[in-house]
């Protein structure tokens, strides 16, 4: 696939099939794609890197090719301004979902509706040989990502890859350097109107919530099973933390149903919501526990605190945006910061190092007021 892709590109250059190279601030940048067709959480770790890009184009029109949830999730941020839809069944949860012939009907839409844009550069930062293909298939002038070798003829700024353990919004971050790099600008965050704070206000105030109370997140989901800490251990959690004062337990039931029984089994209030609910509930939290999964990341954007429980993935690699994040895998139980692929049952991970991160966290909440 790789050949081929690499043919094709040859043959573009060599057409002058793409135009003369673009340089910041030499040349305007009128359009510019980037390409994140992953989960929730892969969409809110470009957050940093969208912001960069409307710093460094600030009349630019800025596109991204992704699925519906882009959209939803990143509403009101004002960091992109065209969300193309699609979905591709290239992840683990759509992978089986769509009958033959049905991506290829989709790719051939996709590069007439990427083509008639005009990019005049395109970003992506996954490696992965399809997102490779769709890149190429944007006819972008100037088209950006990770190389797969010396001669990677699909990109016409080629970055090495110097770390493979770095986080993920970094590799996005590092895309930029053929643009003199990243910027100092503030940290992005998501967006919560204040039609949203009233809903969540007054969702919290019906189940008894006051303005005083604490409340802890509790979201036992993710999207795959395999990085699920079993519901049992959540339910201990929570009926350790349900004879306190003042702190008040919200339980995050999946749209789908996971999570029922425990979260009314435990003195909790439930919230069973849509995304953006979800993103509105979630900001009135002082603490989030919960998986390695997208609501950690919409924490993390928030600027919520998480104690997040690691099985299949890399905390190294997907840890949530901002500070006070405590990465729970296995071997951090005995000083590992866990900077591999974990390759144990997450059910290892037990219930006491799980509340031991839950203390330290909401002392830090009560410290700071």
């Amino acid at each position: 696939m790789l050949a081929v892709l690499n043919a094709v590109g040859w043959m573009m250059a060599s057409a002058r099939m793409a135009a003369p190279r673009l340089a910041a601030g030499t040349q305007p940048v009128r359009r510019v794609l980037v390409i994140e067709l992953w989960n929730l959480g892969d969409v809110i770790l470009t957050l940093p890197f969208l912001a960069q890009l409307r710093a460094l184009f600030p009349s630019a029109t800025i596109s991204m090719l992704a699925r519906p949830h882009a959209r939803t999730l990143l509403d009101g941020t004002g960091l992109v301004d065209e969300f193309i839809e699609t979905d591709l069944g290239w992840t683990d949860d759509t992978a089986n979902a769509y009958p033959a012939g049905y991506r290829w009907r989709e790719l051939r839409r996709l590069r007439h509706e990427l083509k008639r844009r005009n990019f005049d550069i395109a970003f992506k930062a996954r490696m992965h040989v399809r997102e490779h293909a769709i890149i190429l298939l944007s006819g972008a002038r100037r088209r950006v990502s990770f190389t797969f070798g010396n001669k990677d003829a699909v990109l016409t700024d080629a970055i090495p890859v110097d770390d493979p353990h770095g986080q993920k919004a970094l590799d996005w971050l590092k895309l930029l350097e053929p643009f003199g790099g990243a910027r100092s600008i503030g940290q992005p965050r998501l967006r919560v109107s204040e039609a949203e704070r009233k809903w969540a206000a007054g969702y919290l105030h019906d189940r008894g919530v006051e303005a005083r109370d604490l409340i802890v997140g509790i979201h036992p989901g993710a999207s795959v099973v395999a990085k699920q800490w079993p519901l049992d251990r959540f339910g201990a959690i929570a009926r350790s933390l349900g004879d306190r004062g003042n702190l008040k337990i919200l339980w995050f039931v999946e749209p789908g149903g996971y999570g029922s029984p425990i979260g009314y089994e435990a003195d909790v209030i439930t919230a069973k919501v849509g995304l953006r609910e979800l993103i509105a509930l979630i900001d009135r939290c002082a603490v989030l526990i919960c998986n390695d999964s997208g609501p950690m990341h919409i924490a993390g954007a928030l600027g919520v605190p998480t104690v997040a429980i690691f099985g299949s993935g890399v905390p190294s690699w997907f840890a949530p945006l901002g500070e006070r994040h405590q990465l729970i895998t296995r071997g951090s139980e005995h000083g590992d910061g866990g900077a591999h692929r974990a390759d144990y049952d997450v059910a290892e991970v037990t219930v006491a190092r799980v509340a031991q991160a839950v203390e330290l966290a909401l002392g830090a909440a009560v410290s700071r007021g």
